[in-house]
This record gives structure tokens, sequence and C-alpha cells, in this order.
């Protein structure tokens, strides 16, 4: 039977996701012919160890690679015969089912001691090494110590502390890592291309995120929503298979408590409760936000170095939360919603949350919970002004403008301010293509556009000499031609005395808009729900 993660699996060193540190040190010991003949694969599951010691083995067997080269050729005998799991010389061992040391002398010892038939190496492909007994590694040991010049070892395992360490000092260690949403986005989205499948990409990304970071769960979810229905599938018809995830719901309810607005935060949560949404995972995945907000505050590039990463539509609006709410107010949070979480209630399910809520809005004078003012029809000018301002009003029309006539404008001019409103817009679209790249620009200083062309400082020669690579400076420009909807080209200077301040502000775009919407709407309800109870039961607000 047709599985998603059998039919996709990758075939050659550039096909398999993420891991770029194992992929180049690998390619180099193939390509200049100095390979060890031990190798530790470690790491969580579905991340590609099995995947990338396949490749391995077809690499170094393949009867087409050329010298210097480390891709393996897929067309030739050796190659076809490994992707199909028949060849001789290419042994894969599942150590949970063969634990024993009589195993690992009548299948690994004896096998070794003779010459491969076809191919140039006889590779031994150890799954759940760390699943053998204390005398079976002992007799695995002296083998890999003195494996004859024909012999490969590559032992993969998802507990390496459970491997001894005579066995980790003789093999090449390589720490898989889970893969990061943007990744696993980009592979299903080629999965769907290539099974003729409408799926939305907000579909998607709720799929990466709850695979965790683990590939083949996403591709057997993918496989799953497939089978759904043969039209096009969105979030109501995926939401049939996979529980709701309530990310924006989320970022919602974060937003409302920088803005100390208990009473939009209160009927969001009593909304979900009513909609049947289990609270206790809901305050689970406002744990892990604003964890991921933390550490964002922190270092951006920690955060992606951890798989936090969201999607790019989630990021946007990460990145404009994060402007509202400072360090000390996400640990506060944290340390709110813990005390929720662990909070042993039966009686009203989203107590525990209403209560942290409040207690996060209470500012020590008052409880600024709900604003009577709107519904006595007195006015607050704070909730009345709208949040964009005219500057970026205009900005926004401009860059419509733009959009419009992009194809006939040659350039344009932009001051610093309206560069700086863009620029994290600029930082989270160059990421998708090249993480690295966008921790180099994250510690550049943006100037003003002067007949089209950026100016950008730097402090550091090496990040300068990285952004005048050509291949680098082409992405650069056609992001940049992306964000502000005009061709544009960019001047690097070099100036060591300068100061990099991180830099947040981001222009108020569509899912802003968007997000400014939900909040009035979110208030417009409360004020219809506390003017339904005063005609129900009468009385008058005080205050």
């Amino acid at each position: 039977m047709s599985t998603l993660y059998r039919d996709y699996r990758p075939n050659n060193f550039a096909e398999v996701l993420g891991q770029q540190h194992i992929k180049i040190t690998l390619q180099n010991e193939i390509s200049t012919g100095h390979l060890a003949q031990s190798f530790l694969f470690c790491g969580p599951r579905a991340v590609g160890k099995t995947t990338m010691a396949r490749v391995l083995a077809k690499s170094i067997n393949c009867l087409n690679r050329k010298e210097g080269e480390s891709e393996p050729c897929n067309k030739c005998a050796n190659c076809k015969a490994i992707k199909a799991g028949t060849h001789l010389d290419v042994i894969e061992i599942d150590a949970a089912s063969n634990t024993g040391v009589d195993n690992v002398r009548e299948n690994i010892i004896s096998f070794s001691r003779i010459a491969p038939n076809q191919a140039k190496y006889k590779v031994f492909i150890i799954d759940e090494v760390h699943m053998l007994s204390p005398s079976a590694f002992n007799a695995l040991l002296k083998i890999i110590e003195e494996p004859p010049q024909y012999i490969l070892f590559i032992l993969c395992t998802t507990e390496i502390h459970k491997v001894p360490q005579t066995i980790i000092s003789r093999c090449e260690r390589f720490d898989f890592k889970r893969i990061g949403v943007s990744d696993i986005v980009s592979k299903l989205r080629l999965i769907t291309t290539k099974e003729n499948k409408e799926v939305d990409q907000e579909v998607l990304e709720a799929i990466a995120r709850r695979s965790g970071g683990h590939l083949r769960d996403a591709e057997s979810l993918l496989g799953q929503i497939f089978a759904l229905t043969d039209k096009r599938i969105g979030l109501k018809e995926a939401e049939l298979l996979m529980p709701h995830y309530n990310n924006n719901e989320v970022i919602d309810l974060l937003s409302y408590l920088a803005l100390k607005d208990a009473a939009s935060a209160l009927t969001t949560v009593n909304n979900l409760a009513d909609a049947g949404v289990n609270m206790k995972n809901f305050i689970a995945e406002l744990i892990f936000m604003t964890r991921k907000l933390a550490i964002m505050k922190i270092s951006p590039q920690l955060a992606d170095n951890l798989g936090l990463n969201l999607g790019d539509s989630m990021e946007l609006k990460i990145l404009e939360l994060l402007k509202k709410i400072s360090a000390q107010e996400l640990l506060d949070f944290i340390k709110t919603f813990l005390i929720a979480y662990d909070a042993k209630n039966q009686l009203i399910l989203q107590l525990p949350l209403e209560l942290a809520i409040i207690e996060i809005c209470n500012d020590k004078t008052e409880i600024r919970s709900a604003k009577v003012e709107n519904v006595t029809g007195g006015h607050n000018p704070a909730q009345s002004e709208s949040p964009i301002s005219p500057s970026k009003t205009n900005f926004s029309q401009k860059r419509d403008n733009l959009k419009q006539g992009a194809v006939t404008m040659s350039h344009i001019d932009m001051d610093c301010s309206s560069v700086l409103e863009k620029w994290p817009e600029f930082l989270i679209k160059i990421k998708k293509h090249n993480h690295s790249l966008s921790f180099v620009l994250q510690n550049c200083q943006p100037g003003e556009i002067k007949d089209g062309k950026l100016h950008l400082l730097f402090k550091y020669k090496f990040h300068q000499d990285r952004v005048n690579d050509a291949e680098i400076k082409k992405l650069i420009e056609a992001t940049l031609d992306e964000v502000f909807a005009c061709k544009i080209t960019f001047i690097s200077e070099l100036n060591e005395d300068i100061s990099i301040e991180e830099k947040t502000t981001l222009k108020e775009t569509e899912e802003t808009m968007e997000q400014t919407e939900k909040l009035e709407k979110a208030k417009k309800n409360n004020e219809s729900l506390m003017t339904n109870l005063l005609n129900t039961f009468g009385g008058e607000v005080i205050g």
C-alpha cells in the first residue's frame, strides 16, 4: 500500500530537509574520499536519520558518481537496488528486534568477513542501536574499532544516552535537529502539487505546527487529509481530522492582555469554552506562544534554532505583537499561565484562565476589565482613536500606488523611518529563503532609499562581504522588490563605529489591520452583551 512518506522519501542529499550541518560534512567527506567508517546518527524520531543513512549508502556505492562529486545518480543498478531495499551489500538491521549478542555475531560480524558482491562498500545500517544488550554492544565494539576497509557502519538512535561511550568515541557523531515549520510546509506544498491536490496554506502550516518538527508525522497527516475530499481543502475541512489549533485566538488573547483589556480577553475565553475547546490544551498553547515570544525578545535567531518558527503568516502577527509586550510582562504571563494550567477545577473549566486574565490585567489600582464608558455612551479617546496613524495610512496608500505602477516605475525615494517600518517584514520573507542571511541583515542599519537604491550600513566587514556575494545579492534584491513593490537595488557601506540596535518596527500590514478589526469586533460584542444584560435584568452601570 502506498504512503506519502515512503513515496516522497528523499533520494539524494539535496532533497533531505534541514540538517545542513550534516549534509555539508558528509558531502565533503565523500567528494574528497576521506570517509570515516563508523557514523552515529542521533536525534528525535522522524527527522531523517535513516533516510540520510540510505542516501549515504547510495552515494558511496553509486556506479555513475564521478570523482569530486557527492550526489548519487539514482539511475544505476546499485542506486535502484538500495532504494528498493534489495541490495545484498546494504544491510539494514532493526536493533529493537535483534537485541542479543547472537544476532550481532550472526548478522554483523559473520557478514563483515565477506567482501561486498556488487558494491564498493558493504554498509550496515543499525536502527535503534540503543536497544542492543550490553553483551551485544561488547561484541559490536571490536568490529567497529578495527573494521575491514570495505565496511561502513551507520548507527541510528533516538536515545543517545543509552549508547555506551566506548561506541560513541569510535564513531563520527551527528546530531539531527527537528525540522522547521517553513521547511515542512515547503515539502508538503511539493507533495500537494505532485498529487494534484488543492490545500490552503493555513492548513499546511497547521499540519507542520502539529507535527512538532517530525516530517513523517506531517506527511502521514497530509495523506489522511487528502482522503477527505477531491475538492479544495481549507481549515474547516481539515479540522474534521485534526483538533482546532487556536493560534489566532492565542495571538488575540495576548494582544488584549498587552492592552490590559480584560473584558475582551474574558469574552474570547468564554467563546472558546462555548465552542467546546479544551481549556487545558488552550492554556498549554498560550504557554508555548508566550515562551516563543520571550525567546524572540532575547534573540530571534535562537527561536529559529530551537525550531519555534510557526510559518510566515503567523510570524508577521507575532512580530507585531512583540512590539506591545515587554520581556518582564512575558515572564509574568508565563508564571501566571503555569499556575492556571496546574489548577484543579471541575466546576467551571475556564475559571482558572479567567482568574489568570484578571490577575494580569490588575494594575494595582483598578481592574480595567470592563470598558463601560462605551456602553453608557461615554467617549474614550484612547479607545476610539484608530491605531493606524496618518503617516502609516499615507505609507499604505503609497505602497498600493507602487504596486499598481510597479511595471512602469524605475525607482522610488523613501526616508529612513518608512524603510524601518517595512524592515521586519523584509526579514521575515528573506528568512524563508536563507535563515543565516536573515541574522546577518538583522545586524545592519538600513538607511534611506534614494533613486531606487537602499543604503545598508554594516559594522562588520564579513557581514558586508556576505551580502555582496552575487547569488546573495540577487536574493536580497528580489525580496526587496517584493516587499517594497518596486525595483530596488542596495549599496553596502562599512562603519565600525555604529551601534546596532534591535528594530522590531513593522508596517501595519493586512494581518495587523485584520487583528485590529477583531479587537473592535470583540469590544462591540462585549458592549452588546452588557446592553442585553441591562435590558433583561435592569439596573445601571456605575463607574
